[in-house]
């Protein structure tokens, strides 16, 4: 596959929805697009702006903070599996996760998912999704 070819199939598969740097290397990698070719595509997207893992993890967090669904390890452990390093992760949580983020989500899940649950099962359930203990902690002081 030449590199023209390669760069359309790149930006076809970007123009659904935001992508980071290592689900467009995987994508292209399994189109058989050798290694060289996949890493000047890459630079190329990312020279036009297109891809940009520190604005996709902005835009995750803003889209998560809305949504009130994940504690922040889950957030954490999708990001990473999307090739995010784990360094870009913890700075934007810092700057860009309110601090009362895990405890709006734990209020969400105790008005819906959980209100017939009794509190040990709660607490578990919630340490199982990977909630910090002294957010579980709180909401029972």
């Amino acid at each position: 596959m030449d590199y023209i070819v390669a760069k359309e199939k790149a930006i076809k598969y970007i123009g659904i929805s935001k992508k980071t740097e290592y689900e467009v290397a995987k994508k292209l990698k399994s189109l058989e697009v050798d290694s060289l070719m996949i890493s000047k595509v890459i630079d190329y997207l990312k020279e036009l702006g297109y891809i940009n893992d520190l604005d996709y993890v902005k835009s995750y967090i803003r889209q998560n903070e809305k949504m009130l669904k994940y504690s922040k390890y889950e957030l954490k452990q999708k990001l990473l599996q999307k090739g995010i390093k784990a360094s870009i992760i913890d700075s934007e949580f810092e700057t860009n996760l309110t601090s009362d983020y895990e405890t709006n989500v734990i209020n969400k899940l105790l008005s819906s998912k959980l209100k017939s649950y009794d509190d040990i099962k709660i607490k578990e359930y919630l340490y199982r999704r990977g909630f910090n203990l002294d957010n579980i902690g709180e909401i029972y002081e």
